[in-house]
């Protein structure tokens, strides 16, 4: 397919039991802010835009149903990535299982990232623990069947103790975007540096507007309940 036929940058497969996760994922990918300097640049994954809009997360449970609807077809065809959330509840679940199936049969077992939220990846049957890995994901896919070959998951671990949040959203949106994860994190600490420095400005700007008040009312002779908390705020800096 061209970068012109695709339609969403993700394509968020999940159990509703993860809901929560689903909803911070889609808002997080959305409204993420990409760095000025990625902005434009051609990678595997088409040009990347100043936001990685939209991306599709399916609202709605399959009962009854036999297959997956032609309107998921159509968005995990139209999806440049396909992103798991991995939990024992998504391990278990048919719909999941199915999405990330159909997605590899379109060719896309590289475009297939996955977010663990709890349970374990590739746990031993008589480990006592739970996997969070579907079949489809844990193995690959050959001719629309899930084999026995073990596949090698693109995964961020946003488990308790391991990368966290953000770090874990940032690694996703690497891969969304084809761009290095160490080059994403770098640019995101530098503007989180820029973003403090720009409050620190404006604190020294509200400071200095507030030593002139000082120095107006002071000079006019004014006692007024303002001029009081002025000298103690400046007293105090």
């Amino acid at each position: 397919m061209n970068h012109s036929d695709f339609k969403y940058w993700a394509f968020i497969s999940y159990s509703h039991a993860d809901e929560e996760w689903a909803k911070w994922l889609h808002k997080s990918v959305e409204t993420y802010r990409v760095p000025r300097k990625i902005v434009g640049r051609e990678t595997a994954q088409g040009q990347i835009p100043k936001r990685l809009f939209p991306v599709f997360r399916d609202r709605d449970e399959l009962p009854g149903a036999s297959d997956l609807g032609g309107n998921l077809q159509d968005a995990l065809t139209k999806s440049r990535s396909l992103i798991v959330i991995c939990s024992p509840k998504s391990a278990v679940s048919k719909w999941v299982n199915e999405e990330v199936k159909t997605y590899k049969a379109l060719g896309h077992a590289g475009r297939v990232l996955c977010l663990m939220v709890d349970g374990e990846p590739n746990a031993a049957p008589d480990s006592g623990l739970l996997e969070c890995f579907p079949p489809a994901v844990r193995f690959q896919v050959v001719d629309g069947q899930v084999t026995s070959e073990p596949a090698e998951p693109i995964a961020a671990d946003a488990r308790p103790g391991k990368d966290g949040k953000t770090n874990a959203l940032l690694k996703l949106l690497s891969g969304v975007m084809g761009v290095g994860y160490d080059e994403l994190r770098r640019r995101e600490r530098q503007r989180q540096r820029q973003r403090r420095m720009r409050f620190a400005a404006l604190g020294v700007v509200a400071m200095f507007l507030m030593a002139i008040v000082y120095i107006a009312v002071a000079d006019a002779g004014l006692n007024l309940p303002a001029s009081a908390r002025i000298r103690t705020t400046l007293d105090r800096n």
